[in-house]
């Protein structure tokens, strides 16, 4: 299918959903308050910019032109999104609620349960906010590998994932995780994509500054979706001037004392839109048959194929975790991994929920991790 076919569809599907969605809030949130039927105008205006602004946000954001202007512009658009998607949700449980009610006979319950959708919105939104500008969780996650090489017994691999860096991520959040990975003394970090949003020069000042992260095998990284929207070349021209290993469809071998490590990577699938998509078998041509294979790889999936490969270990990311609740319990109901550790086969696969943030500032029930990581033998 033509790419710009492609996306024209891709578009008509998303302004179908959240037009219908927009259409649901407004006319049930004017069915359930009288005072808010009696003020139609305010109501289709305030979903209506939402729509407009969900479309315009990302163009804005990547849109020089307009200087520090655009700052509070997104910041708008992504506060609205964050408080229309929860408000989705618990609208429409008080919804049915209230129509329970009426069953029994209560049927000016209305008002009540449309206080409460919108209490429970606001409430979820200011502890999402706190949690998703505040640091990292520290997650400490021991991965039991069958005939691990006494000399791999202990090797740590701190994954960074989903963070995201644009504007509205303070380079003092950057330095608190420099120190954070750095007191780990990890012996590789592993960046598992969506590093970045956007291509703006106080972006890049935040990726430079993380060229003092440390560990004893350097950096890995693989790419993520958001890397396609952002102009992925220079992004990796500019990490390998960091000194980190990029591996698109590649491996690298580690050795600790008698052991190898085969850190292989893919690129995200979002690459094939450049001709070259992620390929399982190149990244592993060529593997030592005594090397422990571990993979690289952004979104949880192409599982089961890794593990008949061979690989033992998948680190992945791309889920948020949902990012906040009630999504959160979607997005684990669409992946098989959407967080944590799992099995498949043999091999074990972590999704990390993710160090940032994307989009709305909240992350209510689902902090943003650092993890680390340690291989034990069987």
């Amino acid at each position: 299918m033509d790419p710009m076919l492609r996306t024209l569809i891709f578009i008509a599907v998303v302004l179908l959903v959240l037009g219908g969605a927009s259409v649901y809030m407004a006319e049930r949130s004017m069915a359930l308050a009288p005072v808010l039927a009696a003020h139609p105008a305010p109501v289709w205006g305030f979903f209506g910019a939402f729509v407009l602004l969900l479309f315009t946000v990302p163009v804005l954001q990547r849109w020089p032109l307009l200087g520090p202007a655009r700052v509070p512009v997104v910041w708008t658009g992504y506060l609205l999104f964050g408080f229309v998607s929860t408000y989705l949700i618990y609208l429409a449980v008080a919804d049915l609620g209230q129509a329970l009610l009426g069953r029994i006979g209560l049927r000016h319950a209305g008002p009540w349960a449309l206080g409460l959708a919108l209490g429970a919105t606001l409430v979820s939104l200011l502890l999402g906010w706190r949690t998703a500008m505040g640091p990292a969780v520290l997650r400490r996650v021991e991965v039991p590998i069958q005939d691990l090489p006494t000399d791999l017994d202990g090797f740590t691999l701190v994954q960074i994932s989903d963070l995201h860096l644009d504007p509205l991520v303070p380079m003092a959040r950057v330095d608190q995780l420099v120190a954070a990975v750095n007191a780990l003394a990890p012996d590789l970090i592993a960046v598992t994509g969506d590093l970045v949003d956007g291509d703006e020069p106080d972006t890049r000042a935040k990726v430079r500054r993380l060229a003092g992260i440390r560990a004893r095998h350097g950096v890995c990284f693989v790419t993520g979706n958001h890397e396609y929207y952002s102009g992925v070349g220079h992004w990796l021209d500019l990490l390998r001037e960091l000194g980190w290993t990029v591996l698109d469809n590649q491996h690298v071998l580690l050795t600790r004392g008698g052991a190898r490590l085969a850190v292989s990577g893919m690129p995200d699938p979002a690459a094939a839109t450049l001709g070259r998509g992620p390929d399982l078998a190149q990244a592993l041509a060529g593997m030592p048959a005594d090397a422990v294979p571990v993979l690289l790889f952004h979104p949880p999936t192409g599982f089961q194929a890794a593990a008949a490969a061979g690989v033992r270990l998948q680190l992945s990311g791309h889920t948020h975790a949902g990012q906040y609740f009630p999504w959160s319990l979607v997005v684990s109901a669409l992946f098989t991994h959407a967080r944590g550790l799992g099995r498949s086969g043999s091999m074990w696969i972590y999704t990390s929920v993710g160090t940032g943030f994307w989009g709305p500032p909240s992350r209510f029930l689902v902090p943003p991790e650092l993890t680390l990581l340690t291989l034990r033998r069987a």
